[in-house]
């Protein structure tokens, strides 16, 4: 039981002031490698959404960040605990403010994804009402290596890398176009529950993320139109990489060749290696195989989501 004298837990917006107490606790998570550090400054100046710290006594010991993806999708992100203030239930604390925020202030749906390890997140999820929609794992291929030494490489990707591929594989769709785009991803994506991710954020993909993919040059039909591809720039130690934010095929078993040409598009764009979050399916891990494609992850990531009650 509590004292009278004992800290309160509050949940509230963050505020700058907060910046000292976040900086310092989160630089010890994921063993020094957190991305916070990078990011929260963006968080806090983002008019849309909310971040939130949950304050214990006079210090910050926790976040949470609700990011408004596009219309009637959002995402939770950045729960953080203080790892000296363990026991105290602030992650569910946060994450049920976060959640009542939400249902007051915006709609559609919301979504998340966390470790297949953190059971206790699953259970906190389920209770309040999200539903697990499919897993994810991280897949790579480390295209400078290839450039550098094709002969050591598995023999589909030796092939991608200056030979039978062409760039002219993929042809950029036109922004005024993505409607069809639209129409293709939403018919060709029940491998991936119909999501694509745009940067560990996953969304169904809708006119305005699909146009915006478009006018940044980042959405191609793939030998013709039997196959989609969108993709973003992602930064991982000073590398430029190729993150794949979803790969739809007319048929699946072709898959996997999307995927080799993949790796000679982002070798044309000067990319050392290509990445994408893939629904860990088994048709999905052998196209992935196939084209040379590895992972390093033990664990999968769970993606859950909530409709809004007022949708």
């Amino acid at each position: 039981m509590s004292a009278f004298s004992d800290p309160l837990l509050v949940c509230r917006p963050a505020l700058p002031s907060d910046t000292a107490d976040v900086l310092e606790f989160t630089k010890f998570i994921w063993d020094g490698h957190d991305y916070i550090e990078y990011v929260w400054q963006d968080w806090l100046d983002d008019p849309e959404g909310l971040l939130a710290t949950a304050q214990y006594g006079p210090h910050a010991v926790g976040i949470a960040k609700v990011t408004h993806l596009s219309p009637g999708q959002w995402w939770l992100e950045g729960l953080r605990v203080n790892p000296n203030f363990q026991g105290l239930k602030i992650g569910s604390h946060l994450h049920e403010h976060m959640d009542r925020w939400w249902r007051g202030h915006g709609d559609g749906t919301i979504r998340l994804m966390t470790s297949s390890e953190r059971v206790q997140v699953h259970h906190l999820c389920e209770r309040t009402g999200y539903t697990k929609l499919g897993e994810v794992a991280g897949y790579r291929l480390d295209i400078a290596e290839l450039g550098a030494s094709a002969q050591n490489a598995p023999a589909t990707a030796e092939r991608s890398v200056g030979q039978d591929s062409s760039p002219a594989s993929f042809v950029a769709v036109p922004a005024d176009h993505a409607g069809s785009a639209l129409d293709f991803a939403s018919a060709n994506l029940a491998h991936s529950s119909g999501l694509m991710d745009s940067g560990w954020r996953f969304s169904t993909p809708d006119q305005t993320n699909l146009s915006a993919l478009a006018s940044a040059g980042r959405l191609y039909w793939w030998r013709g139109r039997a196959g989609l591809l969108s993709t973003f720039e992602d930064d991982e130690a000073g590398a430029r990489v190729l993150a794949i934010g979803f790969a739809a095929v007319a048929r699946p078993p072709v898959l996997a060749n999307l995927l080799l040409d993949a790796v000679e598009l982002a070798w044309q764009q000067g990319f050392t290696s290509i990445h994408w979050l893939a629904p860990a399916q088994d048709q999905v891990r052998a196209a992935l195989q196939e084209a040379g494609y590895v992972t390093d992850w033990e664990h999968t990531g769970f993606l859950y989501a909530k409709p809004h009650p007022g949708s």
